[in-house]
């Protein structure tokens, strides 16, 4: 290959990359932002959880699983009215759970669909792009554990998918 052509193939993917960056969303409200913990855990985690419930119709099982090290961090954020955590995915699984001091959020998927959570709500998020945001008049107040590729940021700001200009989520 060329050198122009190395040097314009290279200046294509440096503009490429500045621009999906320049239209990252960006958290917005977020204070009391606190890792409470971070861990590694280097061999595969596989946590199998089993429970006969006596009475009821259903047993309880859960099973947590990784391929490769993974990173277990504990945050806490609270976030102000009109606060957003921005679009952004994240590179494993992550539970969280709004306290029960909490105003209520609204997690919108990567179709701008909405789901409403109140205090005492838990719900788990994957890889997919997504948003939360603060549209009460309270104060949101989350608990986050996040279990994540090792050494890899635990969250991935991107830009807003086309649905969202239309609610005013950008």
């Amino acid at each position: 290959m060329q050198r122009k052509t190395k040097v314009l193939l290279g200046t294509g993917l440096a503009a490429t990359i500045a621009a999906g960056l320049a239209f990252a969303t960006p958290t917005v409200g977020a204070f009391n932002n606190t890792i409470l913990s971070t861990g590694t855990s280097v061999p595969d985690i596989q946590a199998h959880g089993h429970l006969v419930i006596p009475a009821m119709d259903e047993d309880f099982g859960a099973v947590v699983l990784t391929d490769g090290a993974s990173n277990i961090i504990q945050q806490e954020v609270s976030f102000s009215p009109g606060g957003t955590t921005g679009w952004h995915s994240h590179p494993g699984v992550v539970l969280l759970t709004l306290a029960a001091d909490s105003g209520p959020v609204d997690w919108y998927d990567s179709k701008c669909a909405k789901t409403v959570y109140v205090a005492g709500d838990s719900w788990s998020e994957g890889t997919k792009l997504h948003d939360v945001v603060n549209h009460g008049s309270t104060n949101v107040h989350f608990f986050v554990t996040y279990i994540v590729a090792n050494e890899v940021n635990k969250r991935t700001d991107q830009a807003a998918p086309r649905c969202a200009a239309a609610l005013g989520l950008q």
